[in-house]
């Protein structure tokens, strides 16, 4: 599969690297994929990898992936072009001011993606897991769930076939607009593992029978 990971950061380089590894062919999006930065990193990452400007890394992508800061989110949606029809991965949380929320309550990071993405099917995922963990690595024995939730069932089985992948529990949590409920999880996450006695990295787990 082709993936376009839009974003250099450390969840779209974790991302692109543990795909890659998996034998997906990976493109990295960014404003400024000649940069020395970019190229080194392409090159550190290997498996094919290769970095493209915004537009031109979506050309022919099955899946997109969004992972850039907040702030950069709907200038980098626009740079893309038409998305109509595609399958996007919201990996995004709308932080503004350090951690802190810009969006919540009635409204979400990835359903304003969604009307960015005018006609794109968005799937929120990946956005409540360490950016060190997106290799699937087990803690305490157990997988980490990622919950996952849009409106297109086709485009959430595509994206869940893709965590799975990865080693992740998955669970679909239902419409985009659980999103609301997703994005302050992440808050969670990170003011726990701020407390170094829980340990330097840590995840959620769904059990159920």
């Amino acid at each position: 599969m082709r993936i376009a990971v839009i974003g250099s950061g450390s969840v779209g380089t974790g991302l692109a690297r543990s795909w890659s590894a998996l034998g997906h062919s990976v493109v990295i999006g960014s404003r400024s994929p000649e940069s020395d930065r970019v190229v080194e990193l392409v090159a550190e990452i290997g498996n094919g990898v290769t970095a493209a400007g915004l537009a031109d890394s979506v050309d022919g992508a099955d899946v997109i992936v969004l992972a850039v800061p907040w702030s950069a989110a709907e200038v980098s949606t626009a740079a893309l072009g038409d998305l109509s029809g595609r399958v996007i991965i919201d990996a995004m949380n709308p932080f503004v001011k350090g951690f802190n929320l810009g969006i919540g309550h009635t409204d979400s990071g990835g359903e304003r993606v969604a009307e960015w993405a005018d006609g794109a099917h968005v799937v929120k995922a990946l956005n409540i897991v360490d950016a060190r963990l997106l290799d699937g690595r087990q803690l305490d024995g157990r997988e980490i769930s990622i919950p996952i939730c849009g409106d297109d069932a086709d485009a959430k089985s595509v994206v869940a076939g893709l965590i799975g992948e990865l080693g992740f529990d998955v669970i679909d949590a239902g419409k985009l607009e659980i999103s609301r409920l997703l994005e302050p999880l992440c808050l969670l996450m990170i003011k726990l593992s701020m407390k170094k006695s829980l340990g330097a990295e840590i995840g959620f787990r769904v059990l159920r029978d």
